[in-house]
């Protein structure tokens, strides 16, 4: 055990890539569900630190650097490099990831490049090194996705996985390089939003920054940056963008709330909305049991009838199926096509205008049906010996 004493460290002042979002010298990790746009969040980090920005809708002024990009699944000429020169990146200043024996391949050749591997780490530590030599040190290292270079979903192993991230971790610790993951949401988020392979919670354990990228429930096309755990900084405020032409763009205004915010607000509306379906079904089934009470309605007429009564197509025909209406056409070479509700068990067919073709409905009583089985249990019995 190696003691020192805490005034004979010298302090090193906390800076960041990007402000209140992505630390020097620490692992940062950005989660949402797949589309909302998180490769180009990280396209956009890069080429913001390539030009000595920090910060997004608000950038100030900073140290440009040298990024290294891990990308696992995006081809990187048809792809990687198309969205980053959109983002105005300095191209130069962008070392990406590739496979020794193709360097023009699309992809990284991520299973070669596997991080949770001690060569792999001490190749990335001894690169660090040479760009620090040349005067162009690298300040971020962006690692997209996680799973495609380290274990990282949530039906792996997290010892290996811990182990792969302390190394990360110190790595970061020991360069100041800040490094960024790509990962989906984690084992809840996919519960509550679909079904793709979710993060190990290991991540987001060791992350000092953790950010989440979520759709605007109110506004589609918008996407929101909000923060789900900060352990460097007071928790700051998220960030609305959105996504033309493979690039993104910042809004001005701060949006005060975190992720765990956004999702309890998601599930309320979700909760509203099942329970304002639930009523507005019940005042649809109300209306078409009285307007279809004894006598079927055109198809026509009982759309427009539906749409004077604020009620949707799309709302009617299910009101309908719930209500298990039979749909039919006059028996005439020009009949028109007419809705009503199924018979009564007890009633004959509804006739009249418009005129139906009937439905002949067979009723027998419990001692016919006796009778009937008893018969059919002689016959299997005589047929099965021989008889």
């Amino acid at each position: 055990m190696n003691l020192e004493k805490l005034s004979e460290i010298s302090a090193r002042p906390l800076g960041w890539i990007c402000k209140g979002v992505i630390p020097e010298g620490q692992v940062t990790l950005l989660t949402g569900e797949p589309g909302v746009g998180k490769s180009l969040f990280a396209m956009d980090a890069i080429a913001r630190l390539t030009r000595g920005e920090r910060g997004f809708a608000h950038a100030d002024q900073g140290e440009p650097g040298q990024v290294i990009l891990f990308s696992g699944e995006d081809g990187i000429a048809s792809v990687v490099r198309n969205r980053l020169e959109a983002a105005k990146a300095v191209l130069p200043s962008v070392n990406v990831v590739v496979s020794d024996s193709n360097k023009t391949t699309e992809n990284a050749g991520s299973g070669r490049n596997r991080l949770d591997d001690d060569g792999q780490i001490e190749s990335l530590e001894l690169y660090l090194a040479l760009l620090r030599e040349s005067g162009e040190p690298c300040r971020l290292i962006v690692i997209d996705p996680a799973n495609c270079f380290l274990n990282a979903t949530g039906s792996r192993d997290d010892g290996k996985l811990r182990e792969a991230m302390a190394k990360l971790t110190d790595l970061a610790n020991r360069t100041g390089v800040a490094i960024l993951l790509i990962a989906a949401p984690s084992k809840f988020e996919k519960g509550k939003r679909g079904n793709w392979t979710p993060t190990s919670p290991v991540l987001a354990e060791v992350a000092r920054s953790v950010w989440s990228i979520v759709r605007d429930p109110h506004e589609p096309g918008r996407r929101i940056l909000l923060p789900v755990k900060t352990n460097l900084c007071e928790t700051p405020p998220g960030l609305g963008f959105t996504i033309e032409d493979q690039r993104i763009f910042w809004e001005n205004e701060w949006v005060r709330q975190t992720a765990e915010q956004h999702m309890a607000d998601a599930t309320e509306t979700e909760r509203v909305q099942h329970v304002a379906a639930k009523s507005e079904m019940s005042r649809v089934t109300e209306w078409l049991k009285k307007r279809l009470n004894g006598a079927p309605v055109y198809t026509c007429d009982l759309k427009a009838d539906a749409a004077r009564h604020d009620i949707s197509e799309k709302t009617l025909m299910r009101g309908l199926i719930l209500l298990g209406g039979i749909k039919g056409k006059e028996k005439k070479p020009d009949g028109r096509w007419f809705w009503r509700l199924p018979d009564p068990l007890t009633g004959s067919v509804v006739a009249g205008s418009p005129a139906l073709r009937t439905r002949t409905l067979e009723f027998k009583t419990m001692a016919e049906i006796a009778a009937e089985a008893d018969k059919a249990k002689g016959l299997k019995y005589a047929t099965k010996q021989g008889t």
